[in-house]
């Protein structure tokens, strides 16, 4: 009566591992079929993200084949396993059959994505030059009108105003001083405005000077900061979905042809007898 529970409890389990991984193989498959869509081959982008999500979802269809492999496991132990059964009809083959085809793709795409994101690297360094460019070019013209300069001159008159009407109240110039959020040069010049007030149309002018060195630099920094985060993600894609594809690649093959192998499909080389003497 014991071993009779033991084999339903393990046809139960056999059962289920192997529906749970057909039905884990299958989804995955079709959420493959389903990422591809819009089918855009030519875009560089539409590839980039296609062979990055179908990495991330890459282990799916592994998990669902050792459940699969599993269940056929538990059959054999508890010797339900049907030997008579045509490997063309066997899941088992279908199920290293298909590993041993996703191992080949995932090995294709492995350098597909190396050399897409090289190439998106160098478009977005290309695009961030000419973009850099243009907005050094648009300053050059924008500074040398006349409208730049009448916008720096009333923005100095805004903040000559805005000096003087706080050095005319002794209060509001002893609570910005006392502010924590104000920069010690405008304090330090707050300071020496009480002694000679020339000093504040002396910084004023030297700020218009510079603004357009400053303008410049920010965009050139701007520029810097773009290349360094165009740098690190193409890093990190590199990295992360090239070599993962590398190792889901590695492991369905494994998983493809020690399997087809060792049913006999794939047949090794014998070893070789020594000549009888």
């Amino acid at each position: 009566m014991k071993a009779t529970n033991i084999r339903q409890y393990s046809s139960i389990a056999a059962r289920t591992l192997t529906v749970v991984g057909i039905i884990m193989i299958l989804s995955s498959l079709l959420d493959f079929v389903v990422l591809s869509i819009p089918f855009n081959i030519s875009s560089r982008a539409w590839q980039i993200g296609l062979v990055t999500q179908l990495v991330d979802r890459g282990i799916i269809p592994m998990v669902g084949m050792a459940l699969l492999f599993t269940g056929y496991w538990v059959n054999s132990n508890s010797g339900l396993q049907d030997n008579s059964t045509s490997s063309i009809l066997d899941l088992r083959f279908w199920g290293l059959l298909l590993a041993s085809l996703l191992g080949l793709i995932y090995l294709l795409l492995f350098p597909l994505h190396l050399n897409n994101t090289r190439l998106a690297r160098a478009e977005a360094i290309e695009r961030i030059n000419q973009q850099a460019n243009t907005a050094e070019t648009q300053l050059e013209a924008r500074v040398s009108t006349s409208e730049f300069q009448n916008q720096i001159q009333q923005r100095q008159s805004q903040l000559k105003n805005q000096f003087s009407t706080l050095l005319g109240d002794e209060t509001r110039l002893n609570e910005a001083l006392e502010n924590e959020q104000l920069s010690e040069q405008v304090k330090s010049l707050l300071e020496q405005s009480k002694e000679n007030p020339q000093i504040i149309d002396e910084f004023l002018n030297r700020q218009a000077q510079q603004l357009p060195a400053q303008l410049l630099t920010r965009i050139r920094t701007r520029k810097q900061e773009l290349e360094e985060q165009a740098n690190s993600n193409s890093f990190k894609s590199s990295v992360r979905t090239g070599f993962s594809s590398l190792l889901l690649a590695v492991g369905y093959i494994m998983i493809g042809w020690t399997g087809l192998k060792n049913m006999g499909i794939i047949k090794g080389k014998g070893r070789r007898q020594n000549p009888a003497r």
